[in-house]
């Protein structure tokens, strides 16, 4: 049985064929992964830098693919190293777009947020601005005026209802209300 043994691995290496099998066998998967690695690193770092479109990031993406190999508990066979060391680049990749997109998403919806309390900020600067000169503007109208004004904005009153209890005309409880509040309007100008 030895001796037959012994024929084969000699026709074996005559013809050349089968003595890889039987190194690769010999060798460790450490030894199979690092041989790969050396012989397709600029490969795949290309590979990887195509769906990327960053060197570094490829790069990045290529060592790490390797390191994980190489902490796997399941033999690799040189036969499949190819397909897998190229599947787990691809998957690897393909990861890290969809990350950056989510991440350019992310920041497009956070500069759109921040813009947007921005101008709400800046509205309700605008309208405290507005408040406090229309306050000052009623404070500064004359006495009569501003009476029948807050009546009629800040108590809701009509100008039949102001003029019922004021005990004053309909038409004059009118024209002062308009006269006020053509006051206030052009103090408001400026602000606006």
């Amino acid at each position: 049985m030895l001796n037959l043994q012994c024929r084969s691995c000699a026709i074996a290496q005559a013809l050349h064929i089968v003595p890889n099998k039987y190194q690769a066998m010999q060798k460790t998967t450490e030894d199979i992964i690092t041989e790969y690695y050396v012989a397709n690193l600029n490969e795949l770092r290309l590979y990887a830098n195509k769906i990327l479109d960053d060197l570094e990031d490829a790069k990045d993406v290529v060592q790490e693919c390797f390191v994980r190999m190489l902490g796997m508990k399941q033999s690799i066979i040189p036969l499949t190293l190819p397909a897998m060391a190229h599947s787990m680049v691809r998957n690897k990749a393909i990861s890290i777009v969809r990350r950056k997109a989510v991440a350019r998403q992310y920041n497009k919806t956070e500069t759109a947020v921040a813009e947007r309390q921005a101008e709400h900020t800046e509205l309700r600067l605008v309208m405290a601005d507005m408040v406090n000169v229309a306050e000052s503007k009623i404070a500064s109208l004359p006495p009569a005026y501003r009476q029948i004004y807050e009546m009629n904005l800040y108590d809701g009153m009509q100008v039949k209802e102001i003029s019922e209890t004021l005990g004053l005309k309909y038409k004059y409880v009118e024209k002062k209300l308009g006269k006020a509040r053509t006051l206030v309007r052009k103090g408001l100008r400026n602000v606006v």
